[in-house]
């Protein structure tokens, strides 16, 4: 049975124990089996590494060589392995977790115990066996796409390009060491949600068939890890409420996907540095994207809606008593997710209004459109030309109170 991880050697120094370490961990394989070719050879680990090909020996019996195997952190692929002869310890990282766990329970076998396993003679490992992980492959035409064998276990940046693919293969997202992925010029339309639990910090996908940025995406690992996120050239009509859970996003990429709205709780994601929404069907911009302090931004190319079509829309009522639990929920930040409540009621949550007052609300609201200076938003800005300074945002208001300040700050102020 065969091993490959990284290794380095300590050597115990007199009664205390003390260690000497020598070196930095390398490449290696361990293997575990007989030194010799008769029947009753003697069982042993062979340690191969680039500079000793053909391995060091140690006798392999637990209640002989081996005195001890420690392996707390076995499920991280780590374990440490110690010898009575020589006085080494063999540290043991960057493993196979469950190939680690059947290796070390090998060792663990009783010397009358590992004699009825049928151990094969110990020979140099190969070369494929000692070169160092791949952590990047990046595949530009369908043929070089590794259908019959896996995906390297420790990449952590994968591309694949023009490969025609349709959908997401299921074994990307079990890729725990993935934090790049780029699946750029494909036809893909529909998302797995397993990507929502990887740990990716940039997730490119220009260029593919997306009609739709599923909500279960934003709710899950991937919403804490994720900087960059680029979906231009898709078809995406509108994203969910819930995608502003994107906190730590610093590069969002929305050009040419044919968008009507924006998220209104864009103000949230307070990471954002460079955002463009270029070549879309924007009308108006969220209110609370004023909130947000930009590098750069690049609304352009979208028809944007001109003020003489500007209106108020009051939908002012009797708040319902699903309205007042909303308000009282969210005002005193009550936390809530689906495990405790229905999707319905969840969105419902998620869609709340937040009035200029700091209040929040529902259905019974006032919509109004305002002006907001793009230029106060970020320092570099993209627009058509100077006319497209201040564009249109809409914002919402809780009570008639709120709807009075407004129009006495409009009075007051010249935008």
């Amino acid at each position: 049975m065969r091993l490959t991880c990284d290794i380095s050697i300590a050597i115990r120094i007199g009664a205390s124990g003390q260690t000497r370490n020598q070196g930095k961990p390398v490449r290696a394989s361990l293997a575990i089996g007989k030194k010799g070719n008769s029947d009753k050879a003697t069982a042993c680990l062979m340690v191969c590494t680039a500079k000793e090909r053909n391995g060091t020996k140690y006798k392999a019996i637990i209640h002989g060589n081996i005195l001890q195997i420690f392996n707390k952190f076995v499920q991280t692929g780590k374990a440490t392995i110690r010898f009575n002869d020589p006085a080494h310890d063999l540290f043991i990282s960057k493993a196979d977790p469950s190939s680690l766990k059947s290796f070390l329970s090998l060792l663990k076998l009783s010397a009358k115990d590992i004699e009825r396993v049928a151990l094969s003679t110990l020979l140099p490992a190969k070369t494929s066996d000692l070169e160092k992980p791949k952590t990047e492959l990046i595949i530009k035409q369908r043929s070089d796409y590794p259908l019959t064998k896996p995906f390297p276990g420790n990449l952590q940046r994968l591309s694949v390009t023009n490969c025609s693919m349709k959908c997401v293969d299921r074994r990307i997202t079990k890729l725990k060491e993935l934090t790049y992925l780029s699946l750029h010029g494909n036809i893909i339309k529909e998302l797995p949600l397993g990507i929502a639990s990887m740990k990716l910090s940039e997730l490119h996908l220009v260029n593919n068939g997306l009609t739709e940025f599923h909500w279960g995406l934003c709710c899950n690992m991937l919403s804490l890890s994720l900087k960059v996120l680029d979906l231009r050239e898709n078809s995406i009509k509108s994203l969910p409420s819930v995608f502003c859970n994107f906190k730590n996003l610093v590069h969002l990429k929305l050009d040419d996907n044919g968008l009507h709205l924006l998220p209104i709780h864009m103000g949230r994601m307070t990471s954002l540095r460079f955002f463009s929404a270029s070549g879309n069907n924007l009308r108006v911009l969220p209110l609370s994207l004023s909130k947000l302090r930009l590098d750069s931004v690049d609304v352009s190319n979208n028809d944007f809606l001109p003020e003489n079509e500007w209106c108020l829309v009051n939908n002012m009522c009797v708040p319902s008593l699903m309205e007042l639990a909303g308000r009282s929920a969210r005002e005193n930040h009550v936390g809530y997710s689906m495990k405790s409540l229905p999707l319905s009621l969840c969105t419902f949550l998620d869609n709340a209004k937040e009035c200029s007052c700091g209040q929040v609300c529902f259905t019974s609201c006032i919509h109004y459109i305002t002006k907001v200076n793009i230029h106060h938003i970020a320092s570099t800005v993209v627009s058509a030309g100077p006319t497209q300074s201040l564009l249109p945002a809409e914002g919402y208001l809780c009570s008639q109170k709120c709807l009075l300040a407004l129009h006495k700050s409009r009075a007051r102020h010249v935008y």
